[in-house]
């Protein structure tokens, strides 16, 4: 199956309806009290209660807390992605060089990102499914995103031959990797993580003709 059309249906329409004043409101809620709860003991009732609405009202969207934050990951990720295509723009038959620096920098950006370290504080177990059991929508947009890259830098000549929907999955694979365990290569990488992520990432799908 391919990864750029594998979404649930169920999950993707709901998704889409997360943008609306409702959606807005309870999802700013949910990270409102994740950051100030530190990503511990948050319910679905202090969600309600910071987005002031009844929990009868958020149940009918989200069947729980969990899927509440689902959709709260999958529209920060969005928002980093939207604004390092913003700021890092791809230059057609320059070199495959920009797309790997978008993949760097929103790998960067949610390393830094105050929800995600929360969660990953306080909420591994939400987390954990996603990294060892399966891949989130938010993964699967990342996916596609990295996917057109390949394939745009294949028909250029500057990414090496293969199915680019295999090579985007090692490279979510590497890039998730790196991005979990960076705490504990901070010591000995420093501020040289996101030169040395390039590289690696460079090198994989570099055309070997390209070198």
């Amino acid at each position: 199956m391919s990864i750029r059309n594998a979404d649930s249906p169920e999950v993707d329409a709901r998704a889409e309806g997360v943008g609306d004043e409702l959606g807005t409101r309870v999802l700013d809620a949910a990270r409102e009290e994740i950051l100030r709860q530190q990503g511990r003991k948050v319910s679905l009732a202090d969600v309600a209660r910071a987005a002031g609405v009844s929990r009868p009202t958020v149940y009918r969207r989200w069947p729980d807390l969990d899927a509440v934050v689902r959709d709260l990951c999958h529209r920060e990720i969005t928002r980093i992605v939207a604004a390092v295509q913003a700021t890092t723009p791809l230059r057609t038959g320059t070199g495959f060089a920009p797309a790997i620096d978008q993949i760097v920098r929103v790998a960067g950006a949610i390393r830094d990102d105050e929800l995600f370290a929360e969660l990953w504080r306080g909420r591994p177990d939400f987390l954990q499914p996603y990294v060892f059991d399966r891949l989130g929508s938010s993964q699967r947009s990342l996916l596609r995103l990295i996917a057109d890259g390949i394939e745009a830098g294949q028909a250029y000549g500057w990414v090496r031959d293969g199915d680019p929907d295999k090579l985007a999955a090692m490279v979510l694979l590497i890039t998730q990797s790196a991005v979990q365990s960076q705490a504990l290569v901070e010591p000995i990488l420093g501020e040289d993580w996101t030169t040395e992520l390039h590289r690696v990432l460079a090198s994989y799908l570099q055309h070997p003709g390209k070198e």
